[in-house]
């Protein structure tokens, strides 16, 4: 089915069935198997470029969009089309049950809903899995031979570590609050039951992701860069990985990195106002001054209002027009 995008449509999160055990897969092992089955057979929704499908033989063309990275994005309702606001335009779109598209695509990498905070890359051999049932098979690897009772309990630890995080840590990164003794024990108990996660799961990145944020507001920002590293080589679509990657290698004053990862957090959502400013500001600290001032541009047409971009817009204009030195990461601490 082909249709036009409307950008009323509600972005309410979740929206379906497949929405709702794609977030309890992230930290539900058991979840998995239900996520692939559903996602198989659920209507998705795929952008194109307008253009008229084509026929060659018995086949039938498509013109489907793609991001920077190479990913076809599908989404799991038209409301996903339309996450923070990355999307502001009505577009094409096409509507195929999975298993449908997953034929029609073999060979590419796909990545679901792409812009909301649950994305889910989608490869080759993934969807091939997929397609001929081994998949589950595979699932059953990945747990290592878990039983029940183990699932459960990591499913516990892994829920009760972000429950001792919270209003402890930020997605920023940056604080200056200090922590109380009892906060700082809290975060010190997130760590061990992260730690006991990955000595099961040793590449459950979201572990990773959660005990990265714990050190990070300890100040201990090498032991979380690391995980973070860590982290992007095996989740190569969620662009908060990236993004808190580059803000430790900030932390650690060290430019080359901060600016290796704004750069692949964009490449992840290259339409996100905040990485645009994020990684403009890597690149005036670094001296790129014209390449600071074209990217906070595109910041700024996204969003102008935003206070964070206006100030770092006018940090911008006051270091081309001369009016201030070029700043450095611990200049931009103290602001």
């Amino acid at each position: 089915m082909f249709g036009l995008f409307k950008k009323k449509q509600k972005n309410d999160y979740p929206a379906n069935d497949l929405e709702q055990v794609l977030m309890e897969a992230r930290t539900d092992l058991d979840a998995r198997e239900t996520f692939y089955t559903k996602l198989l057979w659920a209507d998705l929704y795929v952008i194109t470029d307008g253009s008229d499908p084509r026929a060659e033989g018995d086949a039938t063309f498509v013109n489907f969009v793609a991001l920077d990275t190479g990913h076809v994005p599908v989404f799991s309702s038209l409301g996903r089309i339309y996450d923070n606001g990355i999307i502001k335009e009505e577009c094409h779109y096409l509507e195929l049950r999975g298993q449908d598209l997953f034929e029609i695509t073999k060979g590419a990498s796909l990545v679901l809903n792409p812009y909301s905070d649950y994305p889910k890359e989608l490869l080759p051999d993934e969807i091939e899995h997929l397609l001929n049932g081994t998949i589950y098979d595979l699932l059953k690897e990945d747990e290592g031979g878990l039983t029940q009772e183990e699932a459960d309990q990591l499913n516990q630890l892994f829920e009760g570590a972000n429950k001792r995080q919270e209003d402890l840590i930020y997605l920023d990164g940056f604080t200056k609050k200090s922590l109380s003794s009892k906060a700082e024990k809290k975060l010190r108990q997130s760590i061990v039951d992260f730690e006991q996660i990955l000595e099961k799961c040793p590449d459950h990145w979201q572990s990773m992701f959660g005990m990265a944020k714990s050190l990070q507001r300890l100040g201990e920002h090498s032991k979380a860069l690391e995980l973070l590293e860590k982290a992007m080589e095996l989740e190569k679509v969620n662009h908060f990985v990236a993004l808190e990657a580059s803000v430790e290698a900030v932390n650690l004053r060290n430019l080359e990195k901060a600016l290796q990862y704004s750069e692949e957090a964009l490449k992840r959502s290259p339409d996100s106002y905040v990485l645009l400013s994020n990684h403009a500001l890597n690149l005036l600290v670094d001296g790129q001054t014209q390449q600071a001032r074209e990217t906070m541009d595109k910041a700024m047409e996204i969003n102008s209002q935003d206070q964070v971009n206006k100030n770092v817009s006018n940090i911008i204009d006051e270091v081309l027009q001369g009016r201030r030195r070029r700043p450095t990461f611990d200049d931009l601490f103290s602001l």
